[in-house]
């Protein structure tokens, strides 16, 4: 059986959805699942044990509407007959995607955007999916419940979502050796935290300040005093990032000493999470990446966007917000122009929520 999964972007987005293709591999184990991905999420999926085959979809040579582009991407996806594809996306571009690849079974989401639904052959109703109290990773589970249960024709049950998650894992790619020694060589070319003592055997803290919306952003300043309180308390400190971050951590690393900003993949990412206690982030990709890994605990500073529909999952994650009457407003720019929800959260609270979640693991 061939199936066709199809969730473009973000980085967040796609780790989002490892749980929903892990049931539907566990359902259908004799699938072979090719997955469509944009470029900077495919090594999430190249060497994932999920998925059998990668096709990137190359975004802006599509919007530069180049022939040659389409022609090649539209002829890599019919390579293959697909017995049915499962948009986990929910926009106009990936319903498109599904519908030109020529599988008999198009499954989405009922009630997904930009009449996505109308190029699916099985709308599924996984709940209100632009509701802000139930959590992607379970609309997208209910998805591929649904979809299973159609395939296989067997009715399993699934009463509760609870059921659904203990099915399901984040399966990410193996670490290999080379990711591991350019960790090793990173924290070996920088100082170790100022201040302290035996730092090489010191817990080991990620922090990760930069993401896609102002309305995310917590203030350098407010990172800069978590990270001398951290460094005090006696961690060592990575800060990670892309490289258009670089500028902005290059400054905050002066204070806490050790950047790896722009330097890794996500992969690299991957065995750098596996070495930390623990992790503080904005809603943002490696933040989620992050929480897939059983390992280090998790803490979101959260402004403008859903706790319950988009913060970090699992037993081991826990969130800091200001709990404004504002928020969440789920919007890219500040409605109220002060992004107080992010300037009013101090250094002590996200400080006193991070050690209450090492603390209590």
């Amino acid at each position: 059986m061939e199936v066709l999964v199809v969730k473009l972007s973000a980085i967040g987005d796609v780790v989002h959805s490892l749980p929903a293709v892990s049931l539907l591999k566990k359902r259908l184990p004799q699938a072979r699942i090719t997955w469509v991905v944009e470029p900077l999420s495919k090594d999430l999926l190249l060497g994932n044990p999920l998925v059998d085959n990668v096709i990137v979809f190359e975004k802006k040579q599509f919007k530069s509407l180049s022939t040659n582009a389409i022609k090649a991407f539209a002829s890599e996806l019919k390579q293959t007959k697909y017995d049915c594809a499962i948009d986990l996306q929910g926009l106009f571009k990936s319903a498109a995607i599904c519908r030109g690849s020529g599988a008999r079974k198009i499954f989405g989401f009922a009630d997904a955007r930009e009449m996505a639904p109308l190029m699916y052959t099985d709308r599924i109703n996984t709940g209100d999916y632009n509701s802000f109290e139930k959590h992607v990773v379970l609309h997208n589970l209910r998805l591929a419940h649904a979809a299973a249960n159609a395939i296989t024709g067997k009715k399993v049950d699934a009463s509760d979502d609870h059921s659904l998650v203990s099915e399901s894992k984040f399966v990410l790619p193996s670490i290999k050796d080379d990711s591991i020694q350019r960790i090793e060589k990173l924290f070996s070319e920088q100082q170790i935290a100022k201040g302290v003592s035996n730092a090489e055997h010191a817990p080991l803290v990620v922090l990760i300040p930069g993401t896609t919306w102002i309305t995310k952003l917590w203030p350098l300043p407010s990172w800069a005093a978590l990270g001398e309180k951290l460094v005090t308390k006696g961690y060592r400190i990575a800060l990670i990032g892309g490289k258009g971050e670089a500028p902005e951590n290059k400054t905050l690393a002066e204070s806490i000493r050790k950047s790896v900003t722009g330097k890794t993949s996500l992969v690299d990412l991957i065995a750098l999470f596996s070495r930390a206690q623990l992790v503080v982030g904005g809603d943002t990709g490696p933040l989620h990446l992050a929480a897939a890994i059983d390992g280090p605990t998790i803490v979101g500073i959260y402004g403008s966007t859903p706790i319950g529909r988009n913060g970090p999952f699992g037993a081991h994650c826990s969130t800091v917000s200001t709990s404004l009457e504002c928020q969440p407003c789920f919007s890219d720019t500040c409605k109220i122009a002060t992004l107080a929800c992010l300037r009013e959260l101090s250094a002590e609270a996200v400080f006193d929520a991070a050690m209450k979640a090492v603390n209590e693991k």
